[in-house]
């Protein structure tokens, strides 16, 4: 758990612990795309597969391959930007690298603004 609510572009892991399916239900990383602007305890996030999509869609955007390698257990991977849940900042954990530190990662500001463009596309905004 962490206790602040972290900035947009930050990379964590979420226990979708709870949920039902066919919504998420496991621990996978997402990226924060928004902070809540009243509650400090939410963050809007989208989910990152280390699975290739059966159909490879207009909003599956793919990870960097450098990121993936760095952060993500060197898998590639995508994120599902139809999956945007807003969720409590107390499902996020911190990401482990190989010396078993936790941190965030960021992605950059043109990534982050290609995941936004995706979720419009997404959801016909």
């Amino acid at each position: 758990m962490i206790p602040f609510q972290p900035p947009e572009g930050s990379v964590l892991y979420c226990d979708y612990d709870g949920f039902k399916v066919p919504e998420m239900i496991k621990k996978r990383p997402v990226i924060v795309i928004r902070r809540h602007r009243q509650n400090r305890k939410l963050v809007t996030v989208v989910p990152i597969s280390l699975t290739m999509p059966d159909i490879l869609l207009s909003y599956h955007v793919p990870m960097n391959e450098d990121f993936c390698k760095a952060h993500l257990k060197g898998k590639q991977s995508w994120v599902k930007c139809d999956m945007v849940n807003v969720i409590s900042i107390d499902r996020l954990r911190k990401i482990k690298n190989h010396q078993g530190q936790r941190y965030i990662p960021q992605t950059d500001h043109i990534f982050l603004g290609k995941v936004k463009t995706a979720i419009r596309v997404s959801q016909g905004l």
